[in-house]
């Protein structure tokens, strides 16, 4: 390597000796005065008094003679660190310079890792997305802390259940009437449906609007299989078909080749019908006819039952009077008979006993009718005699 004497450096131009200085006290920077380049701002202070040691004290500068061989020539690194400035600024500055450094790397190093580990609530699943490679992962993450690539990020779903409310919605029925109503179903995601949804719809948002269109097309189809009538006293059957048609949208019908939405119907409930106003005062009317012909029919059948009631009654009431009739008839009749036989057998015992007399006393007819006339009279307190003409009183002689 070629050497230079004090001499020799004191007749080099200024323009050389500004560079060799500056190389020397920055060898990285490159400094050009022939396309006029600027020293970079971090060096300036210590190119400054390299060339302000290089004009005042010629002689120092024969330690660095094998730096100043050529304006064209670098400096060796070994040089440069044996020949560095100790000077306490000098070194003061350069452990700023290392622990800036150091500060530096532990910076970068704490982001690196902060942007390397990502948390996936118990509640939700999550697939690894590589937004730099743009590589999608297999594997399920749930419920902890999981580390991978920097800048990489978790595409989540929920993994509880989610609500639907599909209010003030409207559909045709079966005879083209509209029909209002509010239905509130639960869904699910499952972690064998996150892999081919992310594939299909990239996140959660689309997914859930899609399952959201899939729920609302099955209850419109369901609307379609009833009647407007059916949807008064059929509630019950038609929400169990919305489900039926709810899980058939959503899961998909692998022995018909029909393609879900990657999601599990859990639930389905029909919380409100309003069927049309026409049809309701239509109803309304009817079902005003139909009790008005229902107590017509109940009137009648009270007023049937009212008449027959008194019907029975009156039959019963000459029953009985026929009954009282008959019976009293029927002791009239015994009293008079028993009255007849009474007076018979009277007539009986006083004709037997006048034959007696008869017999006995020896009388003619005429002979008992005078001794019955005579014990008539016998007997009467008060005889009271009307006659035209004299009687014959005394039937002395014929007796």
């Amino acid at each position: 390597m070629m050497t230079t004497s004090t001499s020799d450096l004191a007749q080099l131009s200024t323009k050389e000796l500004w560079h060799d200085a500056i190389e020397e006290a920055n060898p990285i920077a490159t400094y050009s005065w022939d396309k006029g380049e600027n020293i970079a701002d971090s060096t300036a202070e210590s190119t400054a008094i390299k060339i302000r040691e290089v004009r005042d004290n010629p002689s120092t500068a024969g330690r660095k003679d094998s730096c100043a061989s050529s304006v064209m020539a670098r400096c060796n690194p070994v040089d440069l660190w044996h020949n560095r400035d100790m000077s306490a600024s000098a070194v003061h500055r350069r452990k700023m310079w290392g622990w800036t450094f150091i500060l530096a790397l532990i910076l970068v190093a704490v982001g690196l890792l902060f942007a390397s580990l990502k948390k996936v609530p118990s509640t939700e699943l999550g697939v690894q997305y590589n937004i730099h490679k743009k590589q999608l992962d297999d594997a399920i993450k749930s419920g902890g802390l999981f580390v991978g690539p920097p800048g990489y990020r978790f595409i989540k779903f929920p993994s509880t259940f989610i609500t639907v409310d599909l209010n003030d919605r409207t559909c045709v029925s079966n005879d083209g009437l509209l029909v209002q109503f509010a239905v509130t179903f639960q869904y699910r995601m499952t972690a064998a449906n996150v892999y081919p949804a992310i594939l299909k719809y990239r996140d959660h948002h689309k997914w859930a609007s899609t399952v959201e269109q899939a729920g609302l097309s099955a209850i419109h189809h369901s609307c379609s299989e009833f009647s407007v009538t059916e949807f008064q006293n059929k509630r019950g059957i038609i929400q169990s078909t919305m489900e039926k048609n709810l899980r058939l949208k959503l899961e998909g019908n692998k022995t018909a080749g029909e393609e879900g939405v990657n999601a599990v119907a859990v639930s389905l409930q029909l919380t409100f019908v309003h069927l049309p106003e026409e049809y309701n005062r239509a109803v309304a009317e009817k079902q005003a006819a139909e009790e008005d012909i229902a107590l017509a029919i109940a009137q009648r059948k009270q007023e049937t039952t009212k008449a027959s009631t008194e019907l029975l009654k009156a039959k019963e009431e000459s029953q009985k009077i026929r009954d009282t009739a008959q019976n009293e008839a029927e002791v009239l009749l015994t009293e008079a008979k028993l009255k007849a036989e009474e007076i018979l057998y009277s007539f009986q015992k006083e004709a037997e006993a006048l034959m007696q007399v008869k017999n006995g006393l020896n009388l003619t007819t005429e002979g008992v009718l005078a001794y019955l006339s005579t014990k008539l009279l016998n007997e009467a307190d008060h005889l009271t005699v009307t006659t035209g003409e004299p009687a014959r009183l005394s039937r002395k002689d014929e007796l």
